[in-house]
């Protein structure tokens, strides 16, 4: 749940939401981790045709499920690549974006093991 000490997410909500009812929680996270490598998938193949206002639209669409999920720096980085896609800056969104896919990575893949596949 931590990378480098720090939370990648928190499923405090979710969990809350379903009033503890960890089947429904893990059904919701096994459609959340294909949306979200969709929608890394997306906004890599979006960057790479310069397409920055749909990289900004994508970005702006992840916010709500980053911020329900309890993704705070996941969150914070979709803010700063919606500034730089309005801004058009594509070094500033490489290296967002950059960060953005491991983090999305590390997270889907720990949601995987220590919720989904969890007995």
């Amino acid at each position: 749940m931590t990378e480098n000490g720090h939370k990648i997410y928190d499923l405090t909500a979710l969990i809350d939401m379903y009033s503890g009812n960890m089947d429904n929680v893990k059904g919701t996270l096994v459609i959340f981790i294909d949306q979200m490598r969709k929608d890394v998938t997306m906004l890599k193949q979006k960057f790479s045709e310069k397409d920055y206002p749909s990289v900004k639209a994508f970005a702006h669409r992840m916010k709500p499920n980053l911020k329900l999920f309890g993704m705070n720096e996941m969150h914070l980085l979709v803010l700063d690549i919606e500034q730089a896609a309005l801004e058009s800056n594509a070094a500033a969104l490489d290296a967002q974006l950059t960060r953005l896919y491991a983090l999305a990575e590390i997270a889907c893949v720990r949601m995987q093991i220590e919720v989904i596949d969890r007995v």
